[in-house]
């Protein structure tokens, strides 16, 4: 509550805001039984709507010790980004982030920290490997924000994953097909859950997608038009990226 008593915040929202955290228990039931009650004196009530706003107050002095480098923090998700130029920081820039979570009462989780290192294709692999961090597994791909990147920069596997994440919901559609939904509901299903999950962040990685994979993409999209599943009006990924860029533009 230190850092919220210096926002320039009327006393009575402070006051609030410090009683909306203070006497939290927490406590485990199982098979009858029930834990001991332990308070709990930090984090966020999780999905509570000051648990967004109570990070950004808390992170807003975390900042990288290098010129160059910079830290990106999304509600609850911070991502270290360090440059080639830089890589001799790397280890010095987590160590920072370790001791800025000591003082705020928080614990960096090495085990759920990754490290990802791109790579330029035509370069590839360095003579010289980066030291690996201690504790901190190197990946060749990583989830960010919904997102899958690999170390080449591609989307390849985000279409992947995104396409056997999509062929498995057809059998729920099939399913609602069988118990009789009409077919402009099952479109309407469609469009919020198979279509919703297919352009999600689509503008931000459609860049990093070679043919190949959109017109993987599309063969799914026909496929469900044939299957009966979507409206025949639904265009390519190509057309539906325009569409959207197109809509971003003019609220901008």
């Amino acid at each position: 509550m230190n850092k919220m008593a210096q926002l320039n915040i009327p006393d009575n929202m402070y006051n609030w805001v410090k009683a909306f955290f203070e006497q939290h228990f927490h406590c485990t039931r199982y098979t009858g039984e029930c834990s001991t009650v332990a308070a709990m004196k930090a984090s966020a009530i999780q999905g509570s709507g000051l648990g967004p706003a109570s990070f950004i107050v808390t992170a807003a002095d975390l900042h990288p010790t290098t010129p160059g480098n910079r830290i990106l923090k999304f509600t609850d998700d911070t991502y270290l980004v360090v440059p080639a130029a830089n890589s001799s920081s790397r280890l010095g820039e987590v160590s920072n982030v370790e001791a800025w979570a000591s003082r705020n009462n928080l614990k960096l989780n090495r085990t759920k920290s990754k490290e990802l290192i791109f790579i330029r294709e035509k370069c590839g692999q360095s003579s010289q490997p980066l030291p690996q961090c201690p504790d901190i597994e190197r990946v060749s791909c990583a989830k960010v924000l919904g997102i899958t990147l690999n170390d080449r920069l591609s989307a390849t596997d985000h279409v992947n994953n995104l396409l056997t994440s999509c062929s498995s919901l057809l059998y729920v559609m099939r399913v609602l097909r069988g118990h009789g939904i009409s077919t402009e509901s099952l479109h309407d299903v469609f469009r919020s859950t198979i279509l919703a999950k297919i352009t999600y962040c689509l503008p931000a990685w459609s860049g990093l997608c070679p043919a190949s994979d959109r017109a993987k993409l599309d063969s799914f999209l026909n496929r469900c038009k044939r299957l009966g599943f979507c409206d025949n009006s639904i265009p390519i990924i190509s057309d539906i990226l325009v569409m959207l860029m197109t809509h971003y533009l003019k609220r901008f």
